[in-house]
């Protein structure tokens, strides 16, 4: 049974209580069990029901809430890990640019071709060096935040700065070399260009990230190597900083000390478990971090108006303004209003809580799948 599909397990269950397994299966789904996890807790569930010969309702409650703390119990400490972030791969932020500029280009590609003409010339150079500047600064911003979070400081910091140095070094270039002229290219390429971008960045050879160090036994059997990689994951997947990890971490170097001094020979693994594990379980005390990650999100839009409606203002205010430059000089401080609006302390006590809570989860399933 262990090849089978979780839906085929589904329809194996009583009529009565299909539609809750169907739940149960969403909810599982939804938490990020892979097919094989699934099909096991149906598995096991199914044969409770047939021992019982009571409903599932009244044997496991409500099917979300039962499915969301099997996941958390079924699943390993990697795949927790793996759920505290949204992309798991470099090659998928690329994906994600790609389609988004292409996007870009396509939408004011048609726009300007039904404004001037589609055989008129109205790209210019200053405007491809800002598509170049501003896709190469929010992809190494973006790789710089991806890295990082996966406690890879070195890379993150080296392809974040180089990355927006190659990025404003060739806008300038292109400006230099271009000035004012109009690039030889016809209105109807732009939007060709985009749509070929678009559909092109899904041609990218997706794969996941390498882990630099596996979360096993074998690869910790130095202390120091072990807190190290502590250390790395509470900075960057949990976002503390190096004085609030080694804080953390002095209680456990004391407690290791002392069991060393006393009986010797010992597993820090077996004390602790992996990095992985122990992180994870330092995970729910993390409020202050998480506070700090919320203010870095939400402040960003706003540096990004500020440093675009600088020079957006002057030509909205112009006497020979276009109802363009007048449509998007407000839709620029409606963005600007309602990101000032989401800095207030509610959603920012919300967010908090939110994390905290799945963080919670997380660990306790972590121990409920230790003590199955």
């Amino acid at each position: 049974m262990a090849s089978a599909e979780p839906q085929h397990i589904v329809q194996q269950y009583p009529a009565r209580d299909r539609s809750w397994a169907q739940d149960f299966k969403l909810a599982m789904l939804l938490h990020d069990l892979d097919d094989s996890q699934s099909v096991q807790e149906l598995e096991n569930a199914l044969a409770t029901i047939r021992d019982s010969g009571e409903a599932a309702e009244d044997l496991f409650g409500a099917p979300l809430e039962y499915g969301e703390a099997r996941a958390y119990s079924r699943l390993t400490p990697q795949q927790l890990a793996d759920s505290e972030m949204p992309v798991n791969s470099s090659v998928l932020l690329l994906v994600g640019l790609g389609i988004g500029v292409g996007l870009l280009c396509t939408g004011f590609g048609t726009w300007v071709g039904f404004r001037d003409g589609w055989t008129a010339n109205s790209w210019h150079y200053w405007q491809l060096a800002a598509l170049c500047a501003g896709t190469g600064i929010a992809l190494s911003g973006h790789l710089w935040w991806f890295y990082r979070v996966k406690g890879k400081f070195a890379r993150s910091w080296a392809l974040g700065v180089a990355g927006i140095a190659v990025s404003i070094a060739a806008a300038a270039l292109i400006a230099t070399l271009g000035d004012e002229q109009a690039l030889p290219m016809p209105n109807w390429l732009a939007p060709i260009l985009g749509i070929a971008l678009a559909i092109g960045a899904f041609w990218l050879p997706f794969k996941d990230e390498p882990e630099a160090t596996r979360n096993d036994a074998t690869a910790f059997t130095d202390p120091e190597a072990w807190f190290a990689e502590s250390t790395r994951l509470l900075r960057g997947r949990y976002g503390m900083r190096a004085r609030e990890a080694a804080s953390v971490l002095a209680p456990a170097r004391e407690h290791w000390s002392n069991m060393c001094r006393a009986e010797g020979e010992a597993s820090i693994v077996e004390e602790f478990g992996t990095p992985n594990e122990f992180a994870i379980g330092l995970g729910v005390n993390t409020a202050t971090a998480l506070r700090r990650r919320w203010l870095m999100l939400r402040l960003l839009p706003l540096a990004l108006v500020f440093l675009y409606g600088t020079s957006l203002l002057p030509e909205a205010l112009a006497p020979d303004r276009s109802g363009w430059d007048i449509f998007f000089a407000v839709c620029v401080a409606i963005f600007a209003a309602v990101s000032l609006y989401e800095l207030r302390p509610a959603n920012r006590a919300e967010y908090v809580e939110s994390k905290l809570a799945q963080r919670r989860a997380h660990a306790r399933g972590l121990e409920e799948g230790r003590d199955e």
